[in-house]
């Protein structure tokens, strides 16, 4: 999601802002899938069903968390918001996004990372919601949580790219195509998915299986074949809710 109007946050012309979490006033939580990072692997395979996605156009490999299984439908989001331990990192954000300070052309030093927000975002007001600063300008335990989701969003940009690279390099990806049946509908085909092909993976040599391991990825690669399971969950939630009517 593009910011509309990304602000240098500052604790003194934003002492007074707050963030409306209600679910009501969430609506950019209410989609079916969205994109993660290597970062936050190890925390969503407990939650969702990861898969990786190659873009049509461009080719490009990205890693997504399945929310729902119709269009705008996010199975784990309710009247009472997120009903899982973990929140992927693009939608815990908020209105909330990372800037980079510019840096003299003669500095050999990285671009120094600074937290914007949309203030034309409809959660952010001044009367109700989550405090961003505390009374005397320190941050208030929502902006910390904020700021976590940013750095998992940061390091993820950095890390996805050792992990695709490793996986296609090996050739570790394989189509899947998933075939849900559900009570009452027709059946949802998901396709033009991937997921880690376990025999290669359990068949690699040593050298390949080191270089896993030494760059944080091998774990990571079962975290996602685990997370297939979760399709489980995914069709009792949407049972539920299809009984409801």
């Amino acid at each position: 999601m593009l910011m509309s109007n990304p602000t240098v946050l500052n604790n003194v012309d934003h002492k007074d802002l707050k963030v409306d979490t209600r679910p009501e006033y969430s609506q950019t939580q209410n989609v079916n899938r969205t994109l993660v990072h290597a970062t936050e692997i190890s925390e969503l395979h407990k939650e969702f069903p990861l898969v990786f996605f190659k873009h049509p156009e461009t080719g490009q490999t990205q890693l997504h968390a399945i929310l729902g299984l119709a269009k705008d439908e996010n199975l784990f989001f309710g009247k009472n918001g997120w009903t899982t331990r973990f929140v992927p990192a693009l939608l815990a954000r908020g209105p909330f996004s990372l800037g980079y300070k510019k840096t003299e052309q003669t500095s050999t030093l990285p671009a120094e990372p600074i937290i914007c927000i949309d203030l034309q975002d409809p959660r952010v007001n001044t009367e109700h919601g989550e405090d961003i600063f505390l009374q005397f300008g320190g941050e208030a335990p929502y902006l910390t949580y904020i700021m976590k989701a940013l750095r998992t969003i940061e390091q993820g940009l950095v890390f996805d790219k050792t992990l695709y690279t490793l996986v296609e390099s090996m050739d570790l990806l394989e189509p899947v195509s998933i075939q849900i049946k559900l009570s009452n509908v027709d059946e949802v085909n998901f396709s033009h998915y991937h997921t880690i092909n376990q025999e290669k993976l359990t068949q690699l040599d040593g050298e390949s299986v080191a270089k896993l391991h030494q760059y944080g990825v091998l774990s990571l690669l079962f975290f996602v074949l685990n997370s297939m399971g979760n399709f489980q969950q995914l069709i009792a939630l949407k049972n539920a809710k299809l009984a409801m009517f």
